[in-house]
């Protein structure tokens, strides 16, 4: 059985709160505020987000009860994430701006848009409209696994989307676990600065050739490539060895840390974090037609 845990901190019990709270049965909310589907899925939708929960893990509000000294809900919620259960009592503001959990939370924020406005989009590879409905922004690992995994669902199911998605590459190179990421960073910006679309032939080449690619013919293989794409040989070659665009990278590592990325890859569809392990084709299909259906309402 699972326990519930309620924690809340001496101020908030100061405001006036009451075990009777907890005791009240569910009611019907004031006609003129949401329904309780509404302000179920409004929670549910924020403190998902909040608390960046992966596909496979959950979060849902079991049950709403109307307070009224100060007027507020209260509000059974169950999360699972990272193999553990736990249920808590959250309070909700009846002017729907403040969620507290031993915390004040402003619940008026729009996560996802204040994730977008922390990112530079200006001077970042990217595929699609400017003006797509829906923005990928992917946090990567040239030489990782799993981003290869994704980067080869990816290249199936975006060309469904032309017109409708955008796709923006962010490097994020995990040094001390993959001996030429950083390199291969460096290459496909040096290749980026030179001519943006030549980024893409490194994108391409690091993640079909992944396991042929090692720390000692990494600059041969970025020189083949760049020949590949027409780049000016000696101005890619100066670029790599002097490692003139690993200012660029750790510009991108910044942002990463700022947003708080754990890892990679990561994702976010239009500032919404989505972590992509195990995600099929059909998964991703799915996640860009409900950010499209959400941008339509």
């Amino acid at each position: 059985m699972t326990e519930m845990k309620i924690s809340w901190k001496k101020d908030l019990i100061a405001i006036g709160l009451s075990l009777a709270w907890l005791l009240a049965p569910a009611s019907l909310l004031a006609s003129n505020s949401p329904s309780e589907t509404e302000l179920k899925l409004r929670v549910e939708h924020y403190l998902t987000r909040y608390f960046q929960l992966a596909p496979q893990e959950s979060l849902t509000v079991d049950q709403i009860w109307s307070v009224d000294n100060p007027p507020m809900w209260g509000l059974s919620v169950t999360r699972k994430q990272a193999g553990k259960t736990s249920t808590e009592v959250y309070m909700l503001s009846k002017d729907l701006k403040q969620l507290s959990l031993g915390r004040v939370l402003d619940f008026s924020r729009d996560l996802d848009a204040e994730n977008f406005e922390k990112i530079n989009l200006g001077d970042a590879p990217s595929r699609g409209p400017n003006s797509a409905l829906v923005t990928l922004i992917t946090y990567c690992d040239l030489q990782c696994p799993d981003c290869k995994a994704m980067s080869t669902n990816l290249r199936k199911v975006l060309p469904a989307y032309i017109d409708s998605v955008r796709f923006v590459f962010k490097n994020f190179p995990l040094m001390s676990k993959h001996a030429w990421a950083e390199a291969a960073a460096v290459a496909s910006r040096c290749a980026f600065v030179q001519r943006a679309d030549a980024f893409w032939n490194f994108y391409d080449f690091f993640y079909t050739y992944q396991d042929s690619v090692t720390k000692a013919n990494i600059r041969e293989k970025a020189l083949e490539v760049g020949k590949e794409a027409g780049l000016d040989a000696t101005r890619l070659a100066t670029c790599y060895d002097s490692k003139a665009t690993l200012p660029d990278i750790q510009k991108d590592l910044f942002e990463a840390n700022k947003l708080g990325v754990r890892g990679t890859p990561t994702l976010l569809v239009n500032g919404r974090f989505v972590f992509n392990e195990e995600m099929t084709e059909q998964d991703y299909h799915k996640l860009i037609d409900e950010a499209l259906a959400t941008h339509s309402r």
